[in-house]
């Protein structure tokens, strides 16, 4: 069978995980309803509107209107699933989620497909590169971002077992370089749970989604300077897992926070506003800097804004100095 392409890329990785997860959960329970705003040919979430058709809803190209109708699907007992665009959905339909699932807390499974750089060619209007900081800012809110498709899928299935609203953020992964498995196989995936993926003594290296990976790799160009890393893989932003990370800094005494989205009020603003007042120590934050995106290739975008495992390496190299 010749692989299955979408507009000129493999659909493989997140986006397969996504779409396949989703018929799982609806099979199992009849009570999940999916939402979509047009967007579902690039999600990959249309075997669910084939499989269930009477449980698929699209509300056009209108993200406002897609989200006031999961508050009235949830309130009539049913579990609204809305899988959009992040850059769509945290920003267009911003105040509808903020009233209408948190503020209700209502028990609305929100997803931010496509999050930070991972829409390439579309530019900074498809980007999305504040959501996370958008998102841990309402109450009531979980919010998760996860390292690969293994534990895509365990968070998916997870969110939901929790009643209230979740923002579980993804990235578009159709490049096989960004597809690679992060979790160890056992890995289990709890809400509010960070992992160490790798033990070490001398740095903390704390990623959040595909910046994973380039931790990772940066712990291993810091064996060649005898530096030896920890790594954790941030995957509860919130509630944040304050245990994890506390016990691995009180160890090393410094940390670098790595993350596809801007440094302002992302995963590293989470870091340092948990370890302020109970273990400050000296840390440097790779993100996006205060920036919009553009247009380009993915290669070419990670490198200008400095989602690299090089970058996250230098940065624990100027730390350690």
């Amino acid at each position: 069978m010749s692989e299955k392409m979408m507009y000129g890329s493999s659909l493989k990785g997140m986006r397969a995980t996504l779409g396949e997860t989703l018929v799982e959960i609806g099979r199992e329970n009849e009570k999940v309803v999916v939402i979509d705003c047009e967007t579902g040919t690039a999600t990959n979430i249309l075997e669910f509107r084939d499989t269930f058709p009477d449980r698929f809803v699209t509300t056009g190209v209108a993200e406002q209107s897609g989200l006031s109708f999961a508050f009235g699907v949830a309130r009539a007992g049913m579990i609204p699933i809305v899988p959009l665009f992040s850059s769509f959905l945290t920003r267009r339909a911003c105040d509808q989620i903020f009233i209408q699932a948190g503020y209700a807390d209502a028990n609305i499974k929100l997803i931010g497909c496509y999050s930070g750089l991972t829409s390439p060619n579309t530019g900074a209007t498809h980007q999305s590169v504040n959501d996370i900081s958008i998102m841990r800012a309402m109450p009531n809110f979980t919010v998760i971002e996860t390292a690969d498709p293994n534990e895509l899928k365990q968070a998916l299935n997870a969110m939901m077992e929790i009643e209230g609203p979740v923002y579980l953020r993804m990235i578009r992964g159709d490049i096989k370089k960004y597809d690679v498995s992060c979790v160890p196989k056992n890995h289990e995936f709890k809400i509010g749970k960070s992992t160490v993926l790798k033990e070490g003594k001398d740095i903390t290296l704390i990623g959040s989604g595909l910046m994973v990976s380039r931790c990772l790799e940066a712990a291993e160009m810091l064996k060649g300077n005898n530096i030896e890393a920890e790594v954790i893989n941030l995957s509860a932003i919130k509630p944040f897992d304050t245990e994890t990370v506390l016990k691995s800094v009180k160890k090393t005494g410094r940390a670098v926070t790595a993350e596809n989205h801007s440094i302002i009020g992302g995963a590293g603003s989470a870091v340092l506003e948990n370890l302020s007042d109970k273990c400050p120590v000296l840390t440097k934050m790779v993100g996006i800097m205060d920036k919009y995106g553009e247009s380009g290739e993915l290669e070419d975008l990670f490198g200008k804004y400095g989602l690299t495992s090089e970058k996250v390496f230098e940065a624990a190299l100027e730390l350690m100095k």
